[in-house]
């Protein structure tokens, strides 16, 4: 459902809490204490609600929900499990949309007669088992928890309410204040997905941080995940990691929370720790770190916290010594000490406060960095704060992201203090500061593949569906009676998985392939697994007998595509030893095997098992010594965590004379739409974007190739050019609210052939689309001048409506 009347849990008007105490240690006691506390002024109107009292806390209290004085926004139960249904139902009908059960209800049966309670009504369930929530600026404690949350940016959503209220202590001492602090308990309904979708479009939240054990919806969390992660840092910490029954498990989450843009964490510390850095940091380039230091032995420190993370420092340039030489400090970027010469500039420990600013300066103009790292260990010759003083504002307009580090007691806690109050990331160790560094490198390559155009699949067209589609119904009749018998997947003959394989380009190794197996630099494994929440995902690692032993393997979720498979590769440790020997068509052949393999895994919904082991790359051609492959009963393309591109919406049509393919746009369509948008001329952009613009920057030309086709459909009119490729002719958009109620759309056609009657054809494929999905409506603004798409939408009997801003118009039309 979404967010879907989050606004009366998170933000009431009033509020009844059922089951409200006057007794000590009742959750009812408690919760309408902290109620209490936020005042009336803030909430609005608080309800008591118990048959044994008149007043609690000042506050007239009522015997049961039909005396309230009206339907309260968000209702409050704290009563016993065989109540809350009752309850529920009650409410719904009362008008109530939002509850907290903060009583635990066990068993699926009990969970789903929630569920059936509230479902009439479209009434939001946070809980069974939750805590509560806060929200801090509107002063409303919804919960049980023993202090209040205070007021900040941050949003901190967690499934375990035992470890929330350890995270207000740990935040508290430390100053860390929330937007919105939420405990989901059991999460039967309001989960991650919900709160994700409605915290990325929260003004007040910068930052959003998750505390994960299950996850029951993976692909509505992929989905709510890849929007909130364009918008603002989503940090994720998992919970139970030592207790996953099934080892790759872990894998398969790492990869998940890597495809969505979010950044992985492995302890509550570390949460934190990725709050400040990510919530304060500065675009960067790249992952070169400077390090300034006024001791040769924290540069090695650094240097070796660096090389655990696979970096090391960026050494000093020759026009930084030699800028530093003019200001009288020749020795300040070399070290006597184990060779950290040109990895870092290390001052004397009597130097003083100008040769600090000195030294700043100079790598802050060092185009050679990306950002800096400052560790500094306290004198006798100069105070920390002094230099504190002078450094805070340099780094705070230099432009790049600063990391530091002040060691000692109290003789640095002033200048940790000024640091901080700067908003600059502050440490107490080196090695703590360089982990910040990782998180903010880490999370800065999940962002650029969020963010990366890929290019197409070199040297293949698409698979052919039909054949394997074909192929695998004629080993599913030939092996039926093996199969009712065994009552188990069946395992396709060497001619069987040989036919299926050569259908996505995989080949199986001839005799003579086979005997050229020595001879090569490595042997690969690829392969396909079903997981318990992510569902189908692809394997990748080093292959061979020895492969079983190796926990050298990395996982990837369907669809693939050319970025995606690369990443996948590089991140294990088997790439290096194929660097070494493979050519670049080698290492192309294996890229592509991947994406192959998860477009047989998308397409063929009965494959259970692939395991190709070992996996050769040999001539620019990848072959596969062994092969086993098992069909089961299909799954539902729904397990996919991730929506593949929808073919099945592809149409050719007749347009000018001719004929027209309309599509859903592509990732790989990035250059052809770019061009695309050269062809248009400046007034059409003004009236489609409201602003002149000459080029798609790549961060906006991506969000508008890689869409989430469950969140958004784009389709493109698209047509042959005589010398090959294709030519991008219009393009129409939505996106769609979480809650399946309305699409906001967009609509342009290349220049050139406006008044041709495309508009019509693409708008009308767009209305079929979202008609289909049973959206209610499809709605857009446009400028008042813009009477072309006004005349599109009441052709198809929309309206045009008075909008907010001057000049604006706003565009509806209802699919009902």
């Amino acid at each position: 459902m979404s967010i879907k009347h989050l606004d009366r849990l998170l933000a009431p008007r009033s509020v009844a809490v059922i089951g409200a105490s006057g007794k000590p240690h009742r959750v009812g006691t408690r919760v309408l204490a902290n109620l209490a506390a936020g005042g009336v002024a803030a909430i609005g109107k608080i309800w008591p609600v118990n048959p044994k009292y008149t007043e609690l806390h000042g506050m007239p209290c009522y015997t049961r929900v039909a005396a309230l004085p009206e339907a309260p926004d968000l209702a409050i139960i704290c009563t016993p499990v065989a109540t809350i249904v009752g309850l529920i139902a009650e409410l719904g009908a009362r008008g109530t949309r939002a509850v907290i059960v903060m009583t635990e209800v066990s068993g699926r049966a009990q969970r789903q007669a929630l569920l059936d309670a509230a479902r009439p009504h479209l009434l939001r369930i946070l809980g069974p088992g939750s805590i509560g929530l806060q929200a801090p600026a509107l002063g409303l404690d919804a919960s049980f928890t023993h202090v209040p949350a205070g007021a900040g940016k941050l949003a901190f959503v967690s499934q375990a309410g035992a470890l929330a209220g350890a995270v207000l202590d740990w935040a508290g001492e430390r100053g860390i204040g929330f937007s919105q602090f939420v405990t989901l308990g059991d999460d039967v309904d309001v989960d991650f997905g919900d709160l994700l979708d409605y915290l990325a479009a929260d003004a007040g939240t910068e930052a959003i941080l998750l505390c994960v054990e299950d996850l029951r919806s993976a692909r509505k969390f992929m989905s709510a995940g890849r929007l909130a992660a364009r918008a603002k840092p989503v940090i994720v910490f998992k919970l139970g990691v030592r207790q996953e029954l099934d080892g790759g498990a872990d894998l398969v989450f790492d990869a998940a929370i890597r495809r969505a843009g979010m950044l992985r964490v492995h302890s509550t510390e570390d949460l934190f720790d990725a709050v400040a850095t990510l919530a304060r940091r500065r675009p960067q380039r790249g992952e070169r770190l400077a390090v300034l230091t006024n001791g040769a032995s924290l540069a090695l420190v650094a240097a070796d916290a660096l090389a655990a993370g696979e970096l090391r420092p960026a050494p000093v340039s020759p026009a930084t010594r030699k800028r530093l030489a003019q200001q009288g400090a020749a020795n300040a970027a070399t070290s006597t000490a184990n060779s950290t010469a040109n990895l870092a500039i290390n001052l004397p420990a009597d130097a003083p406060v100008e040769l600090y600013v000195a030294a700043a300066q100079a790598l802050l103009a060092d185009d050679q960095t990306d950002a800096l790292l400052f560790l500094h260990a306290p004198t006798a010759m100069v105070a920390s704060e002094a230099i504190a003083q002078a450094l805070a504002p340099l780094f705070q307009t230099g432009g790049r992201n600063v990391l530091s580090c002040w060691l000692g007691g109290v003789s640095a806690a002033r200048a940790r203090r000024q640091f901080a109050d700067a908003g600059l990331p502050t440490f107490e160790t080196p090695e703590t500061a360089v982990h910040g560094f990782l998180q903010m490198a880490r999370y800065r390559r999940n962002q650029a593949l969020l963010m990366e155009v890929p290019a197409g699949v070199p040297g293949t067209a698409a698979p052919p569906r039909a054949a394997a589609r074909t192929l695998v119904k004629a080993a599913l009749a030939a092996h039926r009676k093996e199969q009712e018998k065994n009552k188990g997947p069946v395992v396709l003959s060497d001619d069987e998985a040989r036919s299926l394989l050569a259908a996505y380009g995989i080949a199986l190794a001839t005799p003579q392939q086979a005997a050229l197996a020595g001879h090569t630099p490595a042997a690969v494994r690829i392969g396909i697994g079903i997981d318990r929440v992510f569902g189908p995902v692809v394997f990748f690692g080093q292959g061979g007998l020895a492969a079983e032993g190796l926990a050298d393997l990395t996982a990837g979720l369907p669809p693939l595509n050319m970025v995606l498979a690369r990443d996948m590769v590089g991140r294990t440790r088997i790439s290096r030893l194929l660097a070494q020997g493979q050519t670049a068509a080698d290492a192309e052949a294996l890229v592509r095997t991947l994406v192959q393999v998860a477009d047989m895994l998308t397409d063929v919904p009965e494959l259970a098992e692939l395991d190709l082991n070992p996996v050769l790359a040999i001539g620019g051609a990848v072959v596969a010594l062994g092969a086993r492959l098992q069909l089961a009963a299909p799954r539902s393309r729904r397990t996919l965590a991730i929506r593949p591109y929808p073919q099945e919406l592809e149409q050719t049509v007749a347009w000018n004379g001719g004929d027209i393919v309309l599509r859903p746009i592509r990732p790989e369509d990035a250059a052809q739409h770019q061009a695309f948008f050269h062809a248009l001329d400046a007034d059409d952009v003004r009236l489609r974007f409201f602003t002149a613009m000459r080029e798609l920057p790549p961060a906006q030309l991506a969000r508008l190739t890689q869409i989430d086709y469950d969140r958004a459909m784009a389709f493109i009119a698209t047509r042959p050019l005589a010398g090959g490729g294709a030519e991008t002719l219009g393009v129409v958009r939505a996106v769609l609210d979480p809650a399946n109620q309305s699409a906001e759309f967009a609509i342009i056609i290349r220049s050139d052939l406006k008044g041709k009657g495309l508009g019509y054809i693409l708008f009308g494929k767009l209305v079929d689309y979202f008609r289909a999905r049973g959206t209610a409506e499809i709605v857009g603004d446009a400028l008042a001048e813009n009477l072309g798409v006004q005349k599109l939408v009441r052709h198809f009997g929309g309206v045009v409506l008075p909008h907010q801003e001057p000049g604006m118009v706003r565009l509806q039309l209802s699919l009902k």
